[in-house]
């Protein structure tokens, strides 16, 4: 796995508010669900991470903590004059520690026909892209509904070796307005967006079988944002290797405004 898929990731847990936003321009639309991902000057969440890089060559899995915050810090107009949003992302090795800005995530609200499984294709939707490292996710649709699902990565250049994996993910709301605890604080009202949950054979079971895993999931909490991210990516090929090659990212909310 490349270092550019594993800053990805890592900030694809930024990659929470990860959101490049598709809603319209008209922030008085009346739909409440818009506040499960507030767009607003000033506002942050930090973040607990817990990651893992599995590699296939020397069988040895490398484990890192830190700590991520994210905070919206200014606005701009794009290139089609939509009012867009900079989120920058810090990163420390621990508490206490000192902030270094690590990257920036641009966030535009904006009105688009994304490719939809639910509602039918083509239903105009109010939506949030997150802009990354050259690819947008459609993070979040609205208005949120149970069950509603979209194709959140459409919109990513997976023709390219290092996004390939991101292909026909389709995101579904799940477990609408239910509490959520990161394990340092709880959230009365949250939306889960199950984003891919993907395996083929599993390398414990099966030793001599090609083997694949996709695994991400988001939390959103009312007027928070992200508050809970995990994903995780590995491939296994037995006739190159014994062992599994890929990532685990784990991302808790410990803090916001």
């Amino acid at each position: 796995m490349t270092k550019k898929i594993i800053l990805s990731i890592l900030t694809l847990a930024i990659c929470f508010t990860a959101f490049y936003s598709c809603r319209k321009t008209n922030s008085n639309t009346g739909d409440q669900t818009l506040n499960y991902f507030p767009v607003q000057l000033g506002k942050y969440v930090t973040y607990n991470v817990d990651s893992i890089v599995y590699s296939d060559t020397t069988c040895s899995q490398f484990e890192t903590r830190s700590q991520l915050k994210y905070a919206i810090s200014d606005t701009f107009r794009d290139n089609k004059n939509r009012l867009s949003y900079i989120m920058d992302v810090f990163s420390r090795p621990h508490d206490g520690a000192n902030w270094a800005k690590v990257r920036v995530i641009l966030l535009t609200p904006s009105a688009i026909t994304p490719v939809t499984t639910t509602p039918a294709t083509g239903t105009p939707t109010n939506c949030l892209l997150y802009s990354q490292d050259g690819a947008q996710f459609i993070k979040m649709e609205f208005p949120i509904k149970e069950g509603n699902t979209w194709a959140g990565n459409a919109l990513v250049p997976v023709q390219d070796a290092d996004f390939a994996y991101f292909k026909n993910w389709n995101y579904t709301y799940q477990n609408v307005y239910s509490s959520f605890n990161t394990g340092f604080v709880n959230f009365d009202n949250t939306v889960t967006v199950l984003e891919n949950n993907e395996s083929v054979y599993n390398p414990q079971l099966d030793s001599t079988q090609y083997a694949y895993r996709t695994y991400a999931k988001e939390v959103y909490a009312y007027n928070v944002g992200m508050v809970y991210k995990e994903w995780t990516h590995y491939t296994y090929h037995p006739y190159n290797s014994t062992c599994v090659n890929g990532y685990t990212v784990i991302m808790r909310a410990i803090d916001h405004n």
